[in-house]
């Protein structure tokens, strides 16, 4: 699909709120920053985006299709499930280790929502994520019938506490041996969780 003129520079206000958060926080992204940062007008960076939630949005949607893609390569070979898990949580953990800032903008994102009453701000970014684990895992239990949707959702959750709580333990207190340890232990509670929530007919074929 062709980009329009238009197209380009919404993508170069994304890419330049990304830099200015980065680099400040998202109370120190003003509006005026990035309008400075992407080398457009202010007024042009309200015609695209009406208010800062609505660009902070845009923002975090340009990160997940990023993660996604991150993603797709590493479990496009996954034939059962446990694999994928497996392949999941690695590809997780690498990315979040390999984009430390992004992660810490992420959490300020959050944070951000829930002090300016964007509850629906928060909700998206939530729902964001499940929707990346939860469709993999989908993809493969389709094939597989281990698990339903309603399951992979659950698993898919369980997947993301996880990984947070990984995550803030590592930019906190940083120790990469402990935290491989977690990823490990992640990935083995969450094949059994997985498994205790398979159709019967699945367990008694194993």
């Amino acid at each position: 699909m062709t980009k329009t003129k238009g197209d380009a520079t919404r993508a170069r206000v994304i890419e330049g709120a990304i830099r200015v958060l980065s680099a400040t926080g998202v109370i120190g992204a003003t509006t005026r920053k990035i309008a400075a940062e992407s080398g457009v007008r202010l007024a042009t960076l309200h015609y695209h985006f009406d208010s800062k939630s609505a660009l902070l949005l845009a923002v975090f949607e340009t990160l997940i299709d990023e993660i996604t893609l991150a993603f797709r390569e590493e479990v496009k070979d996954s034939t059962r499930l446990d694999d994928c898990i497996e392949q999941l949580l690695k590809a997780a953990w690498r990315w979040v280790t390999q984009t430390r800032v992004l992660q810490i903008v992420q959490y300020e994102l959050t944070l951000y929502a829930l002090r300016e009453g964007a509850q629906w701000l928060a909700d998206q970014q939530y729902d964001a994520y499940v929707r990346v684990y939860r469709d993999f895992l989908i993809a493969v239990s389709e094939k597989t019938g281990e698990l339903s949707p309603a399951g992979c959702t659950a698993v898919t959750r369980f997947m993301l506490a996880g990984v947070d709580g990984l995550l803030l333990q590592e930019l906190a207190k940083p120790n990469q041996a402990r935290s491989k340890r977690g990823i490990e232990a992640l990935i083995r509670a969450t094949q059994i969780y997985a498994r205790s929530l398979a159709p019967e007919r699945v367990l008694n074929s194993r």
